[in-house]
């Protein structure tokens, strides 16, 4: 009886120590599944950037923003970008339905999106796309998507796009088709 007794004690020790030792599957599970939950979710968001003279540099505008501290980026949905010229107005208003923005001020935009030219007196009217990459230091835009480009008077599809929005220029990397329209 006195074996039987110290056999089960030992069988104890030993599973106690197992389960002590080895975390169980949930626990890892559950950290897993934290990584993939926003730290903060905030809904209707502005975001103004200044620059080092106190004029608005960008602005930021969306639906949903949610950030992911582990992860490294913040998801918007319906992300609105406004940038800004030299003389501090409204250039160009970037939009779509998805947006991903990562350290260093990197910006993904997905599914329809729009780059629209606010001033008036603009070659280039509208820009769509499925998506592109923003570089807000730099204002540089670079997409390998089809590109369609709406001006006045014409209509221009391409393959892959750079654009430097400081140095007002715009490269289409392969033309497909251009369309000029008779206005009368």
């Amino acid at each position: 009886m006195r074996k039987f007794f110290v056999l089960i004690v030992m069988l104890l020790v030993i599973v106690a120590g197992y389960l002590w030792l080895n975390p169980s599957v949930e626990q890892v599970d559950l950290q897993v599944d934290r990584e993939f939950q926003p730290d903060y979710i905030a809904e209707n968001v502005t975001l103004r950037i200044y620059d080092n003279e106190g004029y608005i540099a960008d602005h930021v505008q969306a639906l949903k923003l949610e950030h992911f501290e582990q992860l490294g980026f913040t998801q918007f949905d319906q992300p609105r970008y406004t940038l800004f010229n030299k003389a501090h107005q409204p250039a160009w208003e970037i939009s779509s339905l998805q947006g991903v923005w990562f350290p260093e001020d990197k910006i993904i935009l997905e599914n329809q999106v729009v780059l629209q030219n606010k001033q008036t007196l603009g070659l280039v009217e509208r820009v769509e796309t499925a998506s592109l990459q923003l570089m807000l230091p730099e204002k540089s835009i670079h997409t390998h998507e089809i590109v369609q480009i709406t001006g006045a008077g014409f209509f221009i599809k391409g393959q892959g796009m750079h654009v430097d929005l400081t140095k007002e220029t715009m490269q289409l990397q392969k033309h497909l088709e251009t369309v000029y329209f008779n206005e009368n």
